[in-house]
């Protein structure tokens, strides 16, 4: 058994690293230098006892585990045992080992500063885009709230602009694996790396940021880019700690390539990297330095992330006791009679999480298409709507998780409760098609709806929708329960199925983005940053200068509504936690729920199979082992 082999090297490599924590983290490969060596055991000296080793099967092997080298789920996923990440989210709510305090409008480490603008200084225009101040552009003056105050600059000799800053305090006492204090300059430099390795086309943190800097022992100060005010998470703009004292000599290059960076990167969590073999397994071992090592954490002396090829061969390792904890396996879904009868058994618990994208559907609002000229009118979407029965959906998903109605996890403290909730009602779907003119002329349930007297519509038109999803081969069974649940209420409806490559092509050629299309089955990802941007104006693909960021715009509706884009206009050049944020985040959502310009069906979820020794685990939202380190 490869868990049998692993429990040999790990016994060895925990005495040794035991007696090398202290060396500089380029040594950690001479941790396997003498493991093929006999093992010799002194007379008459007890045997140590066994390491307790958590075994982990991945699906996906990442590439690196360069915090800015590899961003895949797998790579986040060892990292959290390697570094204690400095902001956690559990159910929507934050919190850090890192920070003192975590920073909001209401503890006043986040203000708003005046200040002076000179012509060719970056800034962020009215529409929140990068760019520099020359004649023409339009801008937010300083205490500017809302569309009526913007103002275009004129080769003036200087402006005021709001300057968003923020202030972090680091914890005192959290050492790096080698035992040097993690301080805030390491934070720094982490922000420095990020710069040299992206410029000024990184992550948004990195693009708007004017400068960070360390302003006191373990504090912190970040200040945006003048007229930077569509800040979405306040802790998003705190850099994770790189180790200035071992990485500060290293080129571009070598961040991108050297061993120390991506194969055994130093961190503070609860785990270090001792052995990754490609293709097989990595292998972490406990850290002595540990913050919480008086808590008696890391509950597990080692742990081992094995790599499995499909579900059959992660259920095979689980089931002979090699790995504890199956993750991050797409192909489990396909094994759900197997996983059950472990789970049966109480050989196995089942334990699924959302993940951050929300399937739904897109609707042609505005096609370039002149064929496709049926769903401009929101009644006509929210009619199709009440005809979707997601529940039946659901049933038929194993991926579909929480059932989503707007733009947010119902979970999401954004989320208004007082909206009412989607509800499958296809008599009041149908309802409203005959009230907007779609009518069943022949009495026969086989045959579309025609129109007569459609608002813009000639008469006779046949309710024929296209229905596009990318697929390999055939028709998903999605598409099929939504083409029959819509046949019941007259609308006739006709699957195509196009690799994904080519149904997310970029327009003109691409139906999705070419806006050529009447519904379009997909996910969308969520993340931190204001998703009402995606069904602006602004957003809308199409040909360039007519359309402001030619063919690739997010808004592949075609969606236009200028109350919607007034209120989303506003979040993202206003400061989030404020009352009027507040405000306008719920306004938009009874906009998005009136005009639909997509329908959201559910979130999907994704599934972690456990060994239940380990006892309970509760992802946390959106990163499932985000407390690697209390697993017993």
């Amino acid at each position: 058994m490869v868990l049998k082999r692993i429990f040999l090297i790990i016994s060895t490599v925990l005495l040794l690293a035991i007696l090398g924590a202290c060396s500089p983290e380029g040594d950690q490969s001479r941790l396997f230098s003498d493991l093929n060596r006999p093992e010799v055991l002194a007379t008459g000296l007890p045997s140590p006892a066994p390491p307790r080793v958590l075994s982990i099967c991945l699906g996906d092997e990442p590439d690196s585990l360069f915090l800015y080298g590899d961003l895949s789920t797998s790579a986040q996923i060892i990292r959290q045992a390697i570094y204690d990440s400095p902001v956690d989210l559990v159910d929507f709510r934050a919190s850090s080992v890192l920070l003192t305090t975590l920073p909001s409008w209401e503890n006043e480490l986040v203000f708003l500063q005046q200040v002076e603008v000179y012509p060719g200084d970056r800034i962020v225009d009215a529409q929140g885009n990068i760019t520099l101040l020359t004649s023409g552009v339009e801008y937010r003056p300083a205490g500017c709230a809302s569309r009526d105050c913007w103002t275009t600059f004129e080769n003036q000799a200087s402006i005021q602009l709001d300057q968003v800053q923020i202030s972090y305090k680091m914890q005192e006492g959290i050492l790096w694996f080698d035992g040097e204090p993690l301080t805030a300059a390491d934070s720094v430099f982490s922000y420095q790396v990020a710069l040299e390795i992206y410029g000024t086309s990184g992550s948004a943190k990195t693009r708007y940021t004017n400068s960070y800097e360390l302003v006191e022992e373990q504090g912190l100060f970040w200040k945006g880019l003048p007229g930077y005010l569509g800040i979405y998470d306040y802790t998003e703009q705190f850099f994770a700690p790189l180790p200035e004292h071992l990485w500060s000599n290293l080129s571009r290059e070598e961040l991108l390539t050297s061993a120390q960076t991506t194969q055994m990167p130093l961190g503070w969590g609860a785990y270090r990297v001792v052995e990754w073999v490609r293709g097989d397994h990595i292998s972490l071992v406990k850290n002595p330095n540990y913050h919480a090592s008086s808590q008696g954490l890391p509950t597990y002396d080692s742990l081992v992330f094995r790599f499995v090829d499909g579900g059959e061969d992660a259920l095979a390792a689980f089931a002979s006791g090699e790995c504890a904890i199956v993750i991050k396996e797409q192909d489990l879904f396909n094994y759900l009679p197997e996983i059950d009868s472990l789970v049966r058994s109480g050989a196995a618990n089942r334990i699924v999480y959302d993940l951050p994208s929300w399937e739904q559907i897109s609707f042609g609002v505005n096609s370039l298409d002149p064929s496709r000229n049926l769903l401009p009118d929101p009644r006509t979407r929210q009619a199709i709507a009440s005809c979707i029965n997601r529940e039946e959906i659901a049933a038929q998903r194993a991926d579909a998780g929480t059932w989503v109605d707007n733009l947010f996890h119902p979970n999401d403290p954004r989320s208004d409760p007082e909206l009412d909730p989607r509800v499958f009602q296809p008599q009041e779907g149908v309802k409203l098609l005959e009230e907007l003119g779609w009518v069943d002329h022949d009495q026969d349930s086989a045959t579309p709806r025609i129109s007569r007297g459609v608002d813009n519509l000639a008469n006779d038109v046949a309710f024929q929708l296209t229905l596009l999803e990318g697929r390999s081969e055939g028709a998903s069974q999605t598409a099929l329960l939504i083409k029959d649940q819509l046949s019941r209420c007259g609308i006739e409806v006709t699957i195509e199925s196009l690799l994904p490559g080519d149904l997310f092509a970029h327009g003109p050629e691409g139906p999705v983005f070419g806006r050529k299309f009447d519904l379009a089955l997909f996910s969308w990802s969520t993340g931190n940053y204001q998703l009402c941007k995606i069904f602006t104006t602004s957003e809308i693909p199409g040909q360039y200068p007519r359309y402001a960021k030619g063919w690739g715009g997010t808004n592949a509706t075609g969606f236009s509504q200028a109350e919607y884009d007034q209120a989303c206009e506003y979040l993202l050049t206003s400061l989030s936690g404020t009352g009027e944020s507040l405000e306008e985040t719920n306004h938009i959502q009874a906009i998005f729920q009136e005009e639909l310009p997509v329908l959201p069906l559910f979130f999907r979820q994704d599934l972690i199979l456990v060994n239940p020794a380990v006892g309970e685990i509760h992802p946390g939202t959106y990163h499932p082992l985000w407390n690697i380190e209390y697993f017993q």
